[in-house]
């Protein structure tokens, strides 16, 4: 890693500026505002005058272009899924710290290759995983542990979300499973509601690959696209309840995706976009409080600070941490394509590129296979594969 002295402020660059992108840079703009850091570079293959504010950081037509111009510390990448290893290899082997975009990389192989040289280059890799943030993670921990609902038994995500044909087509690799024969993984257990899964994975203590005994996955498209939108993952730890996520990009309306610990005594759903936790215990009445949320760059720095101060200082979310998640991507990766659901089955709303399929009584199946266990075919849904 690049040395430096106790004044020294970091120099960040932001790789990938439009769609999420666009958060990142007004993320490191805020922090450049405060002196915190200094935005020294905007990469991207294609700009726009708007890209560019008044006195704003250069922009670079590549990551390497941007390294010849000066000292960089810390990277953000947020460029299509198939480039994330690449880049950050090059950030790491450049001595930079690197706030990677969810998901990390495409396969199992992948991971530990990225791993094994940020353990050579001593850098620091921060996963795009903002749910993990949230405190609401500490705060339901150490509920479950001092037997609030009693005994776990079952962990359960559910997103019902909207996504449009105009969200399929932006981009060359959108919806795709591979792209010019290399792996994109996208779609909705990988991407969209990546974080759904993953907040289950860290809620039922499951974050390496090794403590997971298997991973089942029901998989479908109702829109034309490689990936899928309506999925099913049934996740089985090698000690634990099973854990099982039911989401859909094909549903009547975007809800908030929830995440829930069920128990003997009842119940702690954690609202993971709004920071909101809620205890439902038998014969009481629903608790309900907003937690705060530790942003992920700042926590890189932090980190960053502490390891070149000759300490030690755990990221929110890791790249170690990203290991089971990644274990359910790799599973999708090598899965079947999913199911189409027949046309006739489906129900298509607006014109353009605002058009989108809705899966009637989406809602309904995507709440009873998360909190029976179930996969979409073990529910019997019309359009299930068999």
């Amino acid at each position: 890693m690049t040395t430096s002295n106790q004044h020294h402020v970091p120099t960040v660059v932001v790789v990938g500026i439009h769609g999420h992108g666009a958060s990142h840079v007004d993320a490191a703009r805020a922090l450049a505002e405060t002196g915190a850091i200094r935005l020294v570079g905007l990469v991207d293959r294609a700009f726009t005058p708007e890209d560019h504010a008044a006195g704003d950081a250069p922009l670079y037509g590549s990551l390497d272009d941007c390294f010849a111009a000066g000292q960089v510390d810390v990277v953000i990448l947020s460029t299509p899924i198939h480039t994330h290893l690449d880049l950050a290899v090059a950030a790491l082997e450049h001595g930079a710290d690197v706030l990677l975009e969810k998901p990390p990389v495409t396969s199992n192989d992948e991971l530990d290759l990225l791993q094994a040289v940020a353990e050579r280059t001593g850098g620091l890799v921060q996963v795009g995983f903002q749910s993990l943030g949230s405190h609401a993670i500490g705060e339901i921990t150490e509920l479950v542990a001092a037997g609030e609902i009693g005994a776990v038994t079952g962990l359960e995500a559910t997103g019902t979300w909207v996504r449009t044909i105009g969200y399929w087509t932006r981009a060359a690799w959108s919806g795709r499973r591979t792209l010019n024969d290399v792996p994109v993984v996208d779609g909705v257990v990988t991407n969209p509601l990546a974080h759904a899964v993953q907040t289950m994975l860290r809620l039922g203590g499951v974050t390496d690959r090794a403590a997971i005994a298997t991973i089942e996955l029901d998989q479908y498209r109702a829109n034309d696209i490689e990936a899928d939108d309506t999925s099913v993952v049934r996740i089985t730890p090698r000690s634990g309840p099973i854990m099982t996520a039911a989401v859909t990009l094909c549903a009547e309306d975007t809800t908030d995706p929830v995440v829930t610990v069920r128990g003997e005594r009842g119940a702690i759903r954690f609202l993971y976009t709004k920071d909101v936790v809620e205890v439902d215990l038998e014969d009481q009445s629903v608790r309900r409080w907003t937690t705060d949320r530790t942003a992920l760059l700042p926590d890189l720095l932090r980190a960053r600070a502490a390891v070149r101060a000759g300490g030690e200082a755990a990221l929110v979310s890791s790249l170690a941490d990203a290991s089971a998640f990644t274990a359910v991507l790799d599973a999708v990766r090598s899965a079947p394509a999913p199911h189409p659901i027949p046309a006739e089955l489906l129900d298509w709303r607006g014109t353009g590129e605002d058009r989108h399929p809705v899966i009637p009584g989406i809602e309904r199946f995507v709440a009873e296979a998360a909190t029976t266990g179930s996969t979409f075919a073990e529910l019997g849904t019309p359009w299930a594969r068999r």
